[in-house]
């Protein structure tokens, strides 16, 4: 009895293992702008980061069959779409960090000397923890390690800001793919499908860092603002001087629910 559990203990271990990721997309950040980007010290950043994140989960074919459709008074069956889930909290608070400090390496984040916000939001469609997986693909894909299977996670991250001439987006397209089999396993450890995804999500935000600076150039905005003049002394007399009237403070830096 003892040895039937070992059994079953490696075998589910050998599974989980059994799977290695590749990732891909217009992430590829060009040389020139970086090194351009990094040696420009005229350029106005921003003050803020807002970051959200939109999740399309993992979906199985059979949740059409397990209660995931509609019938109307005629009798006909129609999907419904797919509800967006939030992730976890830990998720979202890692990449806001991630986010905040590859921007500030490029200079285009500085919550004391900046102005103006830069809203991030990141779409995922179809991703999958190893539990939906265990409760639904690996369970219904027959041979799933015995012939080659793969799952795709489809990434978008924009970027949005505004210029003197308007509202200005840019936008990074990035794929994690995962391909299931047995011979994969001695790779899980250099292409385990949690660290592809970190290594891809660092790369779309530089990509993204790269695009939002070349807009930036484009629309103008490369002059910091400078500081106020200093005011020449109140002279004696009854009437006082005015100070001059401040900005809005930027907000603690909070990332979106």
């Amino acid at each position: 009895m003892k040895t039937h559990k070992l059994l079953l203990a490696a075998a589910a271990a050998l599974s989980a293992c059994g799977c290695a990721s590749f990732t891909s997309g217009d992430v590829l950040v060009e040389k020139e702008t970086a090194q351009a980007m990094f040696d420009d010290h005229t350029l106005a950043p921003f003050a803020d980061i807002q970051l959200s994140w939109i999740n399309y989960p993992y979906r199985s074919p059979t949740d059409s069959i397990a209660g995931e459709t509609t019938v109307d008074d005629k009798g006909r069956f129609t999907a419904q779409q797919a509800a967006p889930v939030q992730v976890p909290p830990e998720d979202l608070v890692r990449l806001a960090k991630r986010a905040r400090g590859i921007f500030s390496e490029a200079g285009l984040y500085d919550k004391q000397k900046g102005r103006g916000t830069l809203r991030l939001a990141l779409t995922t469609v179809n991703r999958w923890t190893y539990g939906e997986l265990f409760r639904s693909y690996l369970v219904d894909t027959g041979f799933i390690f015995l012939i080659p299977s793969s799952l795709r996670v489809n990434y978008l991250l924009s970027a949005e800001f505004e210029t003197s001439s308007g509202t200005v987006k840019v936008e990074t397209l990035g794929q994690n793919k995962t391909t299931f089999h047995l011979l994969l396993a001695p790779l899980y450890p250099l292409f385990a499908p949690g660290g592809r995804e970190t290594g891809l999500l660092k790369q779309m935000l530089w990509r993204c860092a790269t695009d939002t600076y070349s807009r930036l150039k484009h629309e103008g905005r490369t002059v910091k603002e400078s500081p106020a003049a200093a005011a020449p002394p109140a002279q004696a007399g009854p009437e006082k001087t005015e100070p001059p009237a401040r900005g809005p403070v930027p907000a603690e830096e909070t990332p979106d629910d």
